[in-house]
């Protein structure tokens, strides 16, 4: 079994991302995408504009039921949370679909990893699910990695900045009364 390369060059390449499931004979079917600098313009995601990840999908069609299992691959390209210079950000994950085919369902219903179409669907739009596969899969802090001592790989002129305009305790003076109970405040 050999995977169909699709690639997304512009936005009408969005297209691309349309996977045909009426007459496809039951099985598993391999197909590959490339979701590079093109996929990032046109999916939006904020501050993301650039990396190449690498999409497998296994489909695998039954009477009633068309399961999808994704493997993304690659990296994208986002601002640091600290010095906001880029940092690429390693994605290695998997996700799945499973859309049931309906005889009685006239408006396509969407949750999570489960829609439910018409049985007479004649392609499934993958598009939005890849992108919001991608965008969850993000850290929620961009950082650039620590090196091997433990210290910080940003910006060494933004890092100075910030420490300069970071208020130290002493230099804060005297704190409200009326948050100074909060000092008590334990955690578990």
């Amino acid at each position: 079994m050999h995977p169909n390369l699709l690639k997304v060059k512009s936005r009408d390449k969005k297209e691309e991302f349309k996977l045909r499931i009426s007459g496809v004979e039951r099985g598993k079917h391999l197909f590959s995408i490339n979701c590079d600098n093109a996929f990032f313009e046109v999916a939006e995601i904020p501050d993301l504009h650039e990396g190449d990840v690498k999409l497998q999908i296994e489909m695998d069609i039954s009477d009633k039921i068309v399961t999808l299992d994704f493997h993304f691959k690659g990296y994208v390209t986002l601002p640091c949370d600290r010095c906001m210079e880029p940092v690429n950000i390693d994605l290695d994950f998997s996700d799945n679909l499973v859309v049931k085919l309906m005889p009685w369902i006239e408006e396509p219903e969407e949750e999570d990893n489960l829609w439910i179409v018409n049985e007479n669907t004649y392609e499934l739009d993958l598009f939005h699910f890849v992108y919001e596969s991608i965008a969850l899969a993000l850290p929620t802090q961009i950082l650039h990695p620590d090196d091997e001592n433990g210290n910080s790989t940003c910006n060494p002129e933004i890092l100075k900045k910030l420490e300069e305009l970071t208020p130290h305790e002493k230099e804060m003076g005297d704190i409200d009364p009326r948050l100074e109970a909060l000092k008590n405040i334990k955690l578990s």
